[in-house]
């Protein structure tokens, strides 16, 4: 659907391009709030460059993908040298922050090498990942990121298997911070915490430990997101969904006990139509009522997708908007 007639928005000129780049669907967890990458339907065998075989994630085509690419075939987890290509066609179009997501990107061997080009090429480059991975491959990543991200959604192991996540994240997360109150990284670190129904009265108890605790590094920015029923999230509303003004509530409170932190929330209202999605097959995608592909990366060349762009100029305008918490006080 085009946009071209839609009036700018102020400030456009002014903000940052901010495209969220995921490199696998595949994770180590299957959260029931997950509204991230798709996962793999399927794999193919293929042959490497070294005669052997490698088995190569497929994932399933949308209708909006089909539309676009003319093909109901399932497509391939992208190549380094595409995911490559992706990165350089999105900074000929001016996108200058990419947030590295999935799926658990580390889980994938590439996404070191990955983050270490888009930085390279003049991107910051903001990691999100559930840690599992993270002691491998932080030494990989460090110096060529300007953000971590980190997720914590209860003050102790059961509050978090509770939420769905895998109790043995809390355990990674806060080890991994009582490392960086020894080594004090030079990126910035960012905490995000998904409220819902299960743990909206631990929230309090998340704020002390991140940070009136003297074992462990305080992040810069605690990422407050209200749960949104999308993808997996669908289903499972009724068990986690919060209102609007218990949510905003919740915020003020947190506001209030913790004068000092860098508290940043984000409501439903604020994700809907604030992102640029590129799948891990090479799709681009923005969020309405739900994630459409609006553009085939792998193809389009730069005037096409600048024109895509334009006709989604909203979405790049909120996109910068949802991610100011990376730019301001210090964290640009």
């Amino acid at each position: 659907m085009t946009r071209e007639n839609e009036p700018s928005v102020e400030g456009e000129k002014d903000s940052r391009f901010v495209a969220d780049f995921w490199p696998t669907g595949r994770c180590d967890m299957e959260c029931p709030f997950c509204y991230g990458s798709d996962a793999p339907s399927s794999t193919i065998e293929m042959e490497n460059l070294d005669g052997g075989l490698n088995r190569i994630p497929l994932y399933s085509v949308t209708s909006e993908t089909e539309k676009i690419t003319g093909s109901k075939e399932r497509r391939p987890e992208m190549s380094i040298d595409q995911m490559k290509h992706v990165v350089l066609k999105l900074k000929e179009v001016g996108v200058d922050t990419l947030n590295i997501g999935g799926g658990e990107p580390l889980l994938r061997r590439e996404t070191p090498e990955i983050v270490r080009f888009a930085s390279q090429v003049g991107l910051e480059v903001y990691v999100s990942t559930n840690a599992t991975y993270l002691a491998r491959r932080y030494v990989e990543i460090k110096d060529n990121i300007s953000v971590l991200g980190l997720p914590f959604d209860g003050s102790t192991p059961q509050m978090n298997g509770l939420m769905g996540r895998n109790e043995y994240v809390f355990h990674n997360v806060q080890n991994f911070l009582a490392f960086l109150k020894d080594t004090q990284p030079q990126h910035k670190l960012k905490i995000g915490t998904i409220v819902s129904r299960i743990n909206m009265d631990d929230i309090e108890a998340i704020g002390r430990l991140l940070f009136q605790s003297s074992q462990i590094y305080s992040p810069d920015v605690w990422r407050i997101y209200q749960f949104e029923p999308l993808k997996r999230g669908v289903v499972n509303r009724e068990m986690y969904e919060i209102g609007d003004s218990q949510f905003g509530q919740i915020c003020d409170r947190l506001r209030a006990l913790f004068p000092e932190v860098m508290i940043s929330p984000r409501s439903n209202s604020d994700h809907s139509n604030a992102y640029f999605f590129i799948t891990p097959d090479g799709m681009l995608q923005a969020v309405h009522s739900r994630h459409e592909s609006i553009a085939d990366l792998l193809r389009i060349d730069k005037d096409d997708l600048s024109r895509v762009i334009t006709e989604h100029k909203k979405t790049k305008f909120k996109a910068s908007k949802n991610r100011e918490w990376m730019f301001g006080s210090g964290l640009g």
